[in-house]
C-alpha cells in the first residue's frame, strides 16, 4: 500500500471483535455477568541480598501471588448471588477458576489465546451508584494462586 497525503505508510493489521474476547466463570452456567473491566495482575516476591565485603547481589524467589478486580453492573439474572457465594467461599476455592479467552478475527474466529487464574478467592465487594445513568454497580476484589496461559 502507498503513502497517504503526509507521506505515512499505512498497514491494517488483523481486526478483532469485541465479541471475540469471553469471561468464563467455572462452575456457573449463566455467562450474563455485565462485566465492564477485568485487571488480572500476577507477582512474585523477588529478595535481593549482599553480600559482605562483596560486589555480589543475590536474588531470592519467594512464593506468587496474583489479585483481580472485576467491575461489572448489578441486573442481568442475578448471577452476583451465586457467583459471591461460591467464589467469596475459601473452602471452595480449589475449583474456582476465571478465564479470559480470546478468539481472534472477524467471520469465522480461532483461538488465539486464554488467561486462567486458578484457586481464585474475592476478598472484597463495593457498590456504587450514579447519578447519570442511574445503574448500581459492583467492584469485586479477588486473590488467587496460579496464573497460566
Amino acid at each position: 500500500m502507498g503513502s497517504d497525503v503526509f507521506s505515512r505508510e499505512i498497514d491494517i493489521g488483523q481486526p478483532l471483535a469485541s465479541e471475540s474476547i469471553r469471561l468464563l466463570v467455572s462452575g456457573l452456567t449463566d455467562e450474563d455477568m455485565l462485566a465492564q473491566n477485568v485487571r488480572i495482575e500476577y507477582r512474585q516476591n523477588v529478595s535481593r541480598l549482599w553480600e559482605v565485603g562483596s560486589s555480589k547481589t543475590f536474588f531470592i524467589a519467594g512464593r506468587t501471588e496474583g489479585s483481580m478486580t472485576i467491575g461489572r453492573v448489578v441486573g442481568g439474572k442475578g448471577i452476583s448471588r451465586d457467583f459471591i457465594q461460591k467464589y467469596g467461599d475459601v473452602c471452595r476455592s480449589a475449583s474456582n477458576v476465571i478465564t479470559m479467552v480470546l478468539q481472534a478475527g472477524c467471520g469465522a474466529v480461532s483461538d488465539k489465546g486464554k488467561i486462567s487464574a486458578s484457586n481464585v478467592i474475592i476478598t472484597s465487594i463495593a457498590y456504587a451508584i450514579n447519578a447519570k445513568d442511574m445503574m448500581i454497580t459492583e467492584d469485586l476484589g479477588m486473590m488467587f494462586s496460579r496464573l497460566e496461559f
